[in-house]
């Protein structure tokens, strides 16, 4: 039997989503810390990792499984900075980033409600 809240697209909107949280909370603790001294701005990635695994041939029918064990990965940038208190977070590139994953969410969001929608649409056989 066919599980429609399991599927691949299912699954990777919801990573997605996952994923694009947890950078735009790291943003938010970048730009909340831009004075303190000696702080370190945050990066958090994760679509490489998906799209590894949606391009290895090798892992197609473990492939569902492996998208939800995919986590962000959060990293401490260690760039060297201009500022002598030792910060490193630059506001402009960090608002850059803020709206380009809002953007980015509100697309997933858009995708999974349209999904959900054809999903309705077949099920009730294009009535209501």
């Amino acid at each position: 039997m066919l599980n429609w809240l399991d599927s691949l697209p299912i699954n990777l909107l919801s990573k997605d989503l996952e994923g694009l949280w947890t950078r735009q909370q790291a943003i938010s603790d970048n730009i909340a810390n831009v004075s303190t001294p000696g702080y370190k701005s945050k990066v958090v990635s994760f679509e490489d990792q998906l799209k590894g695994l949606l391009a290895d041939p090798s892992n197609q029918e473990d492939v569902n499984q492996q998208i939800k064990d995919v986590e962000p990965s959060v990293t401490v940038t260690d760039d060297l900075t201009s500022r002598l208190d030792g910060n490193n977070v630059d506001v402009e590139q960090q608002n850059v980033e803020s709206v380009r994953t809002q953007f980015n969410y509100m697309y997933s969001l858009r995708e999974l409600s349209s999904y959900f929608s054809r999903l309705k649409y077949v099920i009730t056989e294009g009535k209501s």
